[in-house]
């Protein structure tokens, strides 16, 4: 993401996206259909203009969604080991680390996608115990990123298996001391949030965080 695309900018994109995605898949004029699929090329080439991506990308990702808009579902695992020390995954796509996890995909739930995209990521079978926050992305300070996104981090306990080194996603799982933490991956998971939930894993309360 470019400095000079505010999140202003992002949010205005977001919201004509989530517009004329409504609108295709309710109208039936079709100039109203050609509308709002100029308003889909639009979108995808200043996106892809904006975060230097490959515009057929972009436009593969826009049209996989139909329907009404809605938000997405990205789960994260928090991991403690028994020293405090939390797991982290390194991501392949910017060098950066984040607390394992990713989207949701469809006919499972979320518990179910933490703990599939923990082993994937990471090499360890986990438990889901507690879910620990429902954070709404827009909110928190995350860099201006589309699609919006809901986050819901989970408390995970390992039951097996060993870490990976590499993964398709990943290069490198870790353990780290939250005081020593390496640079974030803002668009996953940001220091604040991150600290947030581990502080309310540690209270032992049962209620879950929302926005």
């Amino acid at each position: 993401m470019e400095n000079n695309t505010t999140e202003d900018v992002m949010a205005y994109i977001e919201q004509v996206l989530a517009i004329a995605q409504s609108g295709l898949a309710y109208s039936k004029d079709r100039y109203d259909i050609e509308r709002f699929t100029l308003l889909q090329q639009l979108s995808a080439a200043l996106i892809a203009k904006s975060q230097r991506l490959d515009l057929d990308h972009v436009a593969g990702w826009i049209e996989v969604d139909t329907h009404y808009a809605t938000p997405k579902i990205d789960v994260r695992a928090l991991v403690l080991d028994a020293e405090g020390r939390v797991l982290l995954v390194r991501e392949n796509s910017d060098g950066n680390w984040t607390l394992p996890g990713g989207w949701c995909d469809i006919g499972e739930s979320a518990a179910e996608a933490v703990a599939r995209e923990t082993c994937e990521e990471t090499g360890l079978q986990v438990t889901p115990v507690r879910l620990l926050a429902l954070f709404d992305k827009r909110k928190h300070d995350h860099p201006p990123q589309v699609p919006h996104a809901h986050k819901c981090f989970f408390l995970c306990e390992p039951e097996s298996g060993r870490l990976l080194e590499h993964t398709a996603e990943t290069s490198g799982a870790r353990y780290f001391p939250l005081h020593e933490l390496p640079p974030l991956s803002l668009h996953r998971v940001t220091l604040r949030q991150l600290m947030t939930v581990v502080n309310h894993a540690r209270s032992g309360k049962v209620h879950a965080l929302f926005d």
